[in-house]
C-alpha cells in the first residue's frame, strides 16, 4: 500500500507518493490553487485516491510549527485542511512534523543538483512533500528498533 505526502502552503500544495512497498518516494506535483481555497485541494486528493484505487494506506500531512514548536497561521490552515480531509475521505490522515522540510528541499535542489532559483521555485513544494514522506518513513523504521 502506498502513502501520499502533502506539503500544504497558502497557494500551493506539494504532493509526493511512495511505491507500493513504501520504499521509494517520488514527487508527484506542485498543485497551485486559489489562495486558501482548501476545497480545491480536497478535490485534488479525491482524484488521487480514485487514480490509486484501494492502494493508498494513509496521507501524511506536513504539520508546520515555528522553531519552538508553537502554532502559527500556517499551522491553523493545515489543521483546517486536516479536518476537511477526515470529514470527506475514508483514508487515514496522519500529521508529521515538517519543520525545515522546505529548507532541506531547497538546499538539496540548489547545492546537490545545482538548480537555479527559477527552477527550484517550480518544484520545491513537491520536493518538500518528498522530504516529509521520507522523514515519516524513516521515523517508522527507527520506532521499530
Amino acid at each position: 500500500m502506498r502513502l501520499i505526502g502533502l506539503d500544504l502552503g497558502s497557494k500551493s500544495m506539494g504532493i509526493a507518493i511512495t511505491d507500493s512497498q513504501q520504499t521509494i518516494v517520488s514527487g508527484l506535483e506542485n498543485f497551485w490553487y486559489q489562495k486558501q481555497n482548501l476545497h480545491i485541494c480536497l478535490n485534488k486528493i479525491k482524484q488521487l485516491l480514485v487514480y490509486y484505487t484501494n492502494d493508498v494506506q494513509a496521507i501524511i500531512l506536513g504539520y508546520p510549527t515555528d522553531v519552538n514548536g508553537k502554532k502559527n497561521s500556517q499551522t491553523l490552515l493545515v489543521e483546517q485542511f486536516y479536518n476537511l480531509l477526515v470529514q470527506n475521505i475514508s483514508c487515514k490522515v496522519i500529521y508529521h512534523d515538517e519543520r525545515y522540510s522546505t529548507k532541506q528541499a531547497t538546499y538539496d535542489l540548489k547545492f546537490n543538483l545545482g538548480l537555479k532559483s527559477s527552477q527550484i521555485k517550480k518544484i520545491k513544494d513537491k520536493m518538500s512533500a518528498v522530504v516529509i514522506l521520507e522523514d515519516y518513513l524513516s521515523s517508522l523504521k527507527w520506532s521499530k528498533l
